[in-house]
């Protein structure tokens, strides 16, 4: 985040066009932004709700630019139009995480089970798969709560999220886990007495943390639901079984 903040400052440093006074077409922004921003990620270029505004995806980020080409804007479009305010941006990031859960349904399929730390429910009729980190307190609170989730079905399948990266301490609990003969021990040990051990294996964190970035996770714990959608953040165990109920419904 702080490589994208100055890069942004020295972006805005600069004309984002060169006599740009005509509005130009989707192509052309994208070519522009490909050439202001090089090297950085950048998706779903698309008109906005604003006629004069396209809206774009920049390293994870959404962000709207002026059809001329002159000004970038980085805030939140509300429609105040009716009585209810409306997140336009919200929306509209929700539309596009949408649209990466078959890639995350896909992906997961291929992660081998042996690669993450499983607690099976006994009656299990939904999986969801958690990007988790030690030190996170959400991370911690759900796996106090571990049983409310197997007792209703829900198996819970945990991938290596290190938030300080891949080299930290954080990085290090967790590969304790991973090499530990006794996994589920290891994990409750770790995040509820804050025991920890020490690992020397192979781990697949390279791997999954390329997958936090291709899926867009940003915090712990990131969920993975069956059908590919991911849910940023905690949820109790109730709710997250009727969200798991529904979308069975729902692709029946």
């Amino acid at each position: 985040m702080k490589k994208l903040f100055v890069l942004l400052i020295v972006s805005f440093c600069m004309p984002l066009a060169t006599a740009a006074t005509k509005a130009l077409s989707e192509e052309e922004i994208i070519a522009m932004l490909e050439a202001r921003f090089p090297g950085a990620v950048i998706e779903h270029v698309s008109p906005s709700e604003v006629d004069s505004l396209y809206s774009f995806v920049l390293q994870g980020d959404l962000y709207y630019i002026s059809n001329d080409g002159k000004y970038l804007i980085d805030g939140k479009m509300l429609d105040i139009s009716e009585e209810k305010i409306r997140n336009i941006s919200m929306e509209r990031m929700s539309q596009i995480d949408q649209m990466k859960s078959p890639m995350r349904k896909r992906e997961m399929a291929k992660v081998k089970d042996q690669d993450m730390v499983i607690f099976k429910s006994p009656n299990e009729e939904h999986v969801i798969s958690v990007f988790t980190d030690i030190d996170c307190g959400y991370c911690q609170k759900m796996h106090r709560e571990r049983e409310d989730y197997l007792s209703r079905g829900i198996t819970i399948q945990y991938l290596a999220f290190p938030r300080a990266g891949l080299n930290s301490s954080s990085a290090d609990k967790l590969k304790g886990i991973w090499c530990a003969k006794d996994q589920q021990t290891a994990m409750t040990e770790a995040k509820i007495e804050r025991k920890y051990r020490e690992g020397n294996c192979q781990t697949p964190f390279a791997e999954q943390m390329s997958l936090v970035r291709k899926f867009g996770i940003r915090g712990t714990p990131g969920i993975i639901l069956e059908n590919g959608d991911l849910i940023g953040g905690y949820l109790p165990a109730e709710i997250m079984r009727q969200r798991l109920d529904q979308l069975k419904k729902e692709q029946k």
